[in-house]
């Protein structure tokens, strides 16, 4: 065998020695991808699964948010009615308050000018009160007693 053989049964050792190198190597590459692609995928199914959880959750509370939304803007609907409903009330009526000079003797009352007013006529210019007359049983019979006697004598009947 000649040195040139010699050589190139080394040079061939050589190459398949690398060669075995470069298919450990080309297997560990593979090993790595085939390990990365299995965690990104782990990593992908997880992050998906949380993602759903997640967004499950907040479609919940933004139900509950949208319900109570509605509840806020009906009671606020309400609190306006009722606000219109007073002020309305507040417009008719009419409060007498305060002091109110009298005369002792004929009932009249002296106004804010100083003029005199009968009761009825003052009470109805400053409220809402009206009035209907009628006598009551005392005066009857002070002023009437003749009819008094009689309206007595046909109420025992």
């Amino acid at each position: 065998m000649s040195s040139s053989d010699a050589d190139l049964r080394q040079r061939i050792q050589e190459l398949e020695t690398e060669v075995r190198h470069l298919g450990n190597e080309l297997r560990l590459t593979r090993e790595e991808y085939e390990d990365a692609t299995s965690k990104y995928l782990d990593i992908y199914c997880n992050l998906e699964k949380k993602i759903s959880e997640r967004t499950r959750e907040l479609d919940a509370a933004n139900g509950k948010l949208v319900l109570e939304i509605e509840e806020r803007k009906r009671t606020e609907a309400e609190k306006e009615q009722l606000i219109a409903q007073l002020q309305k009330a507040m417009q008719e009526v009419k409060v007498l308050s305060g002091f109110l000079p009298i005369c002792a003797s004929c009932k009249k009352i002296r106004d804010d000018s100083g003029y005199w007013s009968q009761i009825e006529e003052y009470i109805s210019k400053h409220s809402n009160a009206l009035f209907s007359h009628g006598i009551c049983p005392d005066c009857v019979k002070k002023l009437y007693p003749d009819f008094h006697a009689e309206l007595r004598r046909r109420t025992k009947k």
